[in-house]
């Protein structure tokens, strides 16, 4: 409903603009002013609902959280972060960039063995453009993407309206966050695990990244995620995979024709 009446308010307000630019200029901008205010708002904030639903949390009445590392494979983290995983008995779910996949199988392939789950996030993560991109090119990074997967999440979280129609007809779900440790602009893992410590709950989805500052900081990823998973352990939380039924945005179950309408 949100998204229809923001795109149907949108609509009016360019219709009134083109009315009254003329006889009433500054009421003319105000008015288209605030239409894209309401348009650039959900677009921007990662975890809005107003275009649709975007899974931020999953019903569990243990403590269980679901770990997702972004960005990867790289060649260098992730058989670090494979060996931490199954050191602690941890799952996670990789959104993975569809160019480093077809360019590191090996990864793909170890990340499947250790149990682990695949994800979507685009072929070539165009994180500053994404959120500006028309329905088709949307789809194309999406159906580049050499591995097929029931989840998506955009790079930096950010989508605009035409989105959820286009996974939609693909029955996939946007995933989004609880809690995320800000590792590609943080330089203390400390200060990562502290901010994740903060989100903690049953069902929390926690988000860290691999593949940044491998040249220059090697280590700084996997500290983090052995941060991480310690910090887990200690509080008595485990990392699991949750079941589609279980996930939830914004408190609702997630249905799969939510957001295919304008």
């Amino acid at each position: 409903m949100t998204r229809k009446l923001i795109l149907g308010f949108a609509l009016v307000a360019a219709l009134f603009f083109l009315a009254t630019v003329v006889f009433h200029p500054w009421l003319a901008l105000g008015v288209l002013f605030l239409s894209h205010l309401l348009v650039l708002y959900p677009t921007l904030v990662a975890n809005s609902q107003w275009w649709g639903p975007v899974v931020t949390h999953f019903e569990t009445p243990r403590r269980e959280v679901w770990l997702t590392i972004d960005d990867g494979p790289d060649g260098t983290h992730t058989t670090d972060f494979l060996v931490l995983l199954m050191k602690f008995e941890a799952q996670a779910t990789f959104f993975v960039i569809g160019q480093r996949a077809e360019n590191l199988p090996d990864e793909i392939a170890q990340i499947r063995a250790g149990g682990h789950e695949i994800a979507n996030h685009t072929f070539s993560h165009p994180s500053g453009s994404f959120w500006a991109f028309g329905p088709a090119r949307i789809a194309a990074e999406i159906d580049r993407h050499p591995l097929t997967s029931r989840y998506f999440r955009a790079p930096a979280g950010l989508k605009n309206f035409f989105v959820h129609p286009v996974l939609v007809r693909r029955k996939m779900r946007l995933i989004g966050w609880t809690v995320r440790g800000l590792d590609t602009m943080s330089r203390d893992p400390v200060a990562v695990v502290a901010r994740i410590r903060r989100g903690l709950k049953p069902g929390a989805i926690i988000l860290l990244h691999e593949g940044h500052r491998t040249a220059t900081e090697p280590d700084f990823h996997p500290r983090c995620l052995e941060l991480t998973l310690t910090t887990l352990a200690a509080e008595g939380y485990r990392c699991v995979i949750p079941n589609l039924e279980q996930l939830r945005a914004d408190g609702e179950v997630v249905a799969i024709s939510q957001g295919a309408a304008v």
